[in-house]
């Protein structure tokens, strides 16, 4: 598989059972942004499979090789046996440059009805808003172009709180 191929088949707004909904107002979409929201897309899809064996390859051309090597190979013949699911929206809260090879993107993701496949009719979550940073990095290739790939990700990013906290909770009260 090539990375053309790879990222066509990330499911950039989401799947049936896990629509993601992009809030593009303020957003660069340069380089950086595309591979942070890459990396979110493929977790987010990942977490509501049951199956991993055909979404975990396509991580190698999300992820750096020494993410993929230590956070989602050693998944790669996993089942789930209980996803999440729901709607999920999305929005850029930051970009910040670390040189030029590395960034962090920061996003708000309104996770207020994404739960457990097995609850039935659950409520909406608290602590929807969740503010999470991805870090990119701009990594050589074999064609000696390179390209931008996600190498960390910080959950519940807390030092990020203080900057984007309020924003991301007043903008996190969507319904479906």
């Amino acid at each position: 598989m090539t990375f053309e191929e790879a990222v066509q088949k990330l499911p950039m707004n989401g799947t049936d059972k896990l629509p993601i909904t992009w809030d593009q107002s303020d957003v660069r979409e340069a380089d950086d942004v595309l591979a942070a929201r890459r990396g979110l897309v493929f977790l987010y899809w990942e977490r509501s499979a049951t199956d991993w064996v055909t979404i975990i390859p396509i991580g190698q051309f999300v992820y750096t090789e020494r993410f993929y090597n230590e956070f989602l190979a050693p998944f790669a013949t996993a089942t789930p046996d209980n996803p999440s699911i729901g709607p999920i929206w999305v929005k850029v809260m930051g970009v910040e440059k670390a040189g030029a090879d590395q960034s962090t993107v920061t996003f708000c993701t309104d996770l207020g009805y994404w739960n457990e496949a097995e609850q039935k009719n659950p409520p909406i979550r608290e602590g929807r808003a969740n503010l999470e940073s991805y870090v990119v990095e701009h990594v050589p290739t074999a064609e000696g172009e390179g390209r931008w790939l996600a190498d960390r990700v910080i959950d519940k990013d807390g030092s990020r709180e203080g900057q984007y906290g309020a924003e991301c909770k007043k903008w996190a009260q969507h319904k479906p």
